[in-house]
């Protein structure tokens, strides 16, 4: 049973905008306290852009809050981050956590110690892999591409300078875009493992990587999936076709593998999240409307579907696919 009066205010975070709420907290297996927060909302990271409802004459609003450079890639700002803390410790500015001496840019001019990792958009859900430890990140990207991170300590993720593995053009106050041609990058930006265009989806949502016994054929795969298609209840579950995309140190990027569904054609729910329990079976939450109302919530597990109907619908055995 929670005990409310147990609770404890670590850090208050303001963000300029509603949107772009994507963040997780995880205890890493180095047990310090890690979460992820989006850069502030609105629309490319930077400042001028009607937001919402178009001109401010119209009762529209302008995008504020990003600075020159956007805060996925202002080092001094919280947005847009990963950040790993010390819940027990007191060193920090409020004195209500501490930042591990451990962290990469403690010390560093011009950089919050508090931070991990930074250069992402909306981190919507992160997680440690139950075998090696490896940080995995879905991060929603802005008009084009979505992205899967697997992330190390120290790394520039690239946003708002790259979408996914191609450049980011904000194009002042139109849509921004995406191209093959750098406008001046800075070097060491870590592209993703994997990624999907919007022909496929509208707003990644990270998962686990799978430690169960239940389908042998996921084990060491990546699974994840996408909000909804359309918005309209249509999410989808992946999987990395790869596995153990991180192994003895290396990194590999890995093609994306859609669930097959037994009896049904889709999954026909919007995607809301995924769960994992210590015996590291994977499970996903999703209803039928896309938003925290009503009764029509899910939770599923994974499972190996029959091998009758695995085989009338792949023409494979059974332990062949999920």
């Amino acid at each position: 049973v929670v005990d409310p009066g147990s609770r404890r205010e670590l850090v208050r975070i303001d963000k300029p905008q509603f949107n772009h709420n994507g963040g997780a907290l995880n205890f890493g297996p180095d047990g310090k306290l890690y979460f992820s927060i989006g850069d502030g909302g609105g629309a490319d990271d930077q400042d001028g852009e009607s937001f919402i409802s178009g001109e401010p004459s119209q009762g529209g609003l302008i995008t504020s809050g990003h600075g020159p450079n956007g805060n996925g890639q202002d080092t001094g700002a919280i947005l847009g981050k990963i950040l790993r803390l010390d819940p027990l410790g007191s060193n920090s500015a409020n004195g209500h956590y501490g930042i591990p001496d451990d962290n990469p840019f403690v010390g560093h001019a011009g950089f919050l110690g508090e931070i991990f990792a930074y250069g992402l958009r909306n981190p919507f859900r992160f997680s440690f892999d139950q075998a090696t430890g490896a940080l995995y990140c879905g991060d929603v990207g802005q008009n084009q591409i979505e992205e899967v991170d697997v992330i190390r300590t120290g790394q520039n993720l690239g946003w708002n300078w790259k979408e996914g593995r191609f450049f980011f053009g904000p194009n002042g106050t139109d849509a921004g875009y995406v191209s093959k041609t750098n406008p001046g990058a800075p070097a060491g930006l870590v592209d993703p493992v994997a990624q999907y265009d919007h022909s496929e989806g509208l707003a990644v949502v990270g998962g686990f990587v799978y430690r169960g016994t239940r389908v042998p054929h996921l084990a060491g795969r990546y699974i994840f999936g996408d909000f909804a298609r359309t918005f309209a209840a249509d999410g989808r579950l992946f999987y990395l076709r790869r596995k153990e995309i991180v192994h003895y140190g290396r990194t590999s990027r890995s093609m994306i593998a859609e669930f097959r569904i037994q009896g049904q054609d889709a999954l026909n729910l919007a995607l809301l999240g995924f769960g994992q329990d210590a015996s590291g079976e994977v499970y996903v939450m999703a209803n039928s409307t896309g938003a925290p109302f009503g009764t029509t919530g899910l939770v599923l597990r994974i499972a190996r579907a029959s091998r009758r109907a695995v085989g009338a619908r792949l023409g494979r055995r059974a332990d062949e696919r999920p």
